[in-house]
């Protein structure tokens, strides 16, 4: 990073910028770099294929990583005013294709970022309508199905930033089934199940 700013500050672009009355670019910041881990495929772990949709590179990153087909929607923001309806529309076309479609929507996470409770409500709301009400009125049409929703990590607006407790989450096959108690899906319900899965393990529980 030292070097990359003696190497901006003679460029030759950066003198005719300067020139011009624009502003140079005098530094480079490398943030997150590292090695392309050696992650097991989706198709050899569970034999599926797999799509990712995501408007979040490291969320697109892992998903190549594991062997997924990365699908780009018009609209995707990964923030509040992202396209909801696009990404659940988008998984299930993909669905005519994969097996397998992971939707990640990051919108109530910056919600809580910036600290407003209004836009994660909100994000929490376009998403159980827009993305959760849509896949589950068309999914019905591929036969037997599993919807696995949860979050990655919870982020308190109050705090603003991620915490380690645990998180949700649901397993729906369609129909009617055993369950397991929870009258609604949220922390105090699911956790009175007493039900505590570690995340890495979901995805096995999901295809079983």
């Amino acid at each position: 990073m030292n070097h990359a700013q003696m190497v901006l500050h003679d460029h030759p672009l950066n003198k005719k910028r300067k020139e011009e009355g624009k502003r140079q670019a005098n530094s480079i910041w490398l943030w997150g770099h590292g090695k392309t881990p050696r992650v097991d495929s989706y198709r050899e772990k569970f034999g599926l294929s797999g799509a990712v949709i995501s408007a979040v590179d490291l969320i697109r990153g892992i998903g190549v990583c594991a062997g997924l087909d990365v699908i780009n929607v018009e609209g995707a923001t990964g923030y509040i005013d992202t396209n909801y309806l696009g990404k659940a529309q988008a998984a299930l076309a993909a669905l005519e294709t994969h097996d397998f479609v992971y939707v990640h929507v990051e919108a109530p996470d910056e919600a809580s970022h910036s600290g407003r409770m209004d836009h994660k409500i909100q994000a929490i709301e376009d998403f159980d309508r827009q993305v959760v009400g849509t896949v589950l009125e068309g999914i019905g049409k591929f036969g037997d199905f599993a919807i696995l929703c949860t979050p990655d990590h919870p982020t308190p607006v109050r705090l603003m930033t991620h915490t380690a407790e645990p998180v949700p989450f649901v397993i729906y096959r369609g129909g009617e089934g055993p369950g397991n108690g929870a009258g609604s899906y949220d922390e105090e319900q699911a956790g009175a199940t007493g039900l505590v899965v570690k995340g890495h393990d979901l995805m096995a529980m999901l295809v079983k």
